[in-house]
């Protein structure tokens, strides 16, 4: 064998050696990436379920401390238009019970468990005074009243930030139901909705139903067709003497005359 073929035949070996590498490289890199895929899905769905479970965590915490937030305000009020000027934290308790009672709601010192402002400091500015009551009612009673607080002195339920901003989103939702006549308010940080009823639909319904005197001269004129009652009937059956009846009683009579002894 000459050169050339020597040469021709290394050719080919090369080549099919190249192509039988590029296959084992090839089947080595797909098992490969589908064991590492394989791994990191699972890897990756472990991380996804815990992720899920966290989010759950974090939604109860946060809903805990939306409960534990409202609790602890629950009992507050916020009075507005307090003057700041010369007031000690005593001498705050005692202007607050003194308003409230103008109002006509009777307190005492010790039914206001804490008082105090919120807010930054300023000179031409009075803070709002938060009042923690003890008990929820006496809260109701000071709001059910509140419009006969002293002039430039308002009150106000205590609402955290969040509350705040979802009660300013829900106004224009308010205004719109009450334009249609439905009975609408917002509690904490929800609007409820009571929609009235059609009164033309009543209105048609009574129209269509008939006057009392009509109905009643109808059932009278149903009764006059009426049968008689069983009693009824009995009592029109004894009225009438049947003729078998009446020649039994001639006849019973005719042989007791016969019968009797002759005086």
């Amino acid at each position: 064998m000459d050169k050339y073929h020597m040469d021709l035949l290394l050719q080919k070996l090369d080549e099919k050696l190249d192509e039988k590498l590029s296959k084992q490289t090839e089947q080595i890199t797909q098992a490969v990436t589908k064991n590492v895929t394989k791994e990191i899905d699972g890897k990756l769905n472990t991380i996804i379920e815990e992720n899920k479970l966290l989010k759950t965590k974090v939604s109860e915490l946060e809903a805990k401390v939306k409960w534990l937030e409202r609790e602890k305000r629950k009992n507050n009020l916020v009075f507005f238009g307090v003057e700041e000027v010369g007031k000690s934290e005593r001498e705050l308790v005692d202007y607050i019970k003194e308003t409230i009672e103008e109002s006509g709601v009777q307190i005492y010192s010790q039914e206001i468990s804490n008082v105090y402002r919120i807010g930054k400091k300023s000179e031409n500015k009075n803070r709002p005074v938060v009042v923690s009551l003890t008990t929820q009612w006496k809260k109701h009673l000071v709001l059910k009243n509140k419009s006969h607080l002293p002039e430039n002195i308002y009150v106000k339920e205590d609402y955290s930030r969040e509350t705040l901003e979802k009660r300013k989103q829900l106004q224009p939702k308010l205004e719109e139901e009450k334009k249609k006549g439905n009975i609408a308010f917002i509690k904490d940080d929800r609007i409820i909705v009571i929609k009235q009823k059609d009164d033309n639909r009543e209105k048609r319904k009574r129209e269509t139903s008939g006057s009392p005197n009509q109905t009643t001269q109808k059932k009278a004129s149903v009764n006059s067709l009426k049968k008689p009652t069983q009693s009824q009937a009995k009592s029109q059956r004894s009225d009438i003497i049947r003729p078998n009846i009446l020649n039994y009683v001639e006849k019973t009579r005719s042989d007791s005359q016969l019968n009797s002894p002759k005086n």
